[in-house]
């Protein structure tokens, strides 16, 4: 049985790693809803690309956490 403390910290991590997806999603949920607003961006699929990437790791990272660190 896992410690108060470590639950907490597993917890704290997978809140912190889910804020990071929620915001990227939200910022690519701007960019393919609203082109017209970021049109003055110097490379939109580069930046859309960069976003996606970005999610990958933190929702990878979400995922192993989950994986080898959650209790049941």
């Amino acid at each position: 049985m896992a410690s108060s403390q470590r639950q907490a910290r597993v917890y704290a991590m997978r809140e912190h790693l889910n804020a990071h997806v929620l915001m990227l999603k939200e910022e690519l949920n701007l960019f393919f809803d609203n082109p017209v607003g970021v049109a003055g961006h110097p490379d939109y699929f580069k930046s859309i690309e960069d976003k996606v990437c970005e999610l990958a790791e933190y929702q990878g990272a979400l995922d192993v956490l989950q994986a080898h660190f959650m209790e049941d």
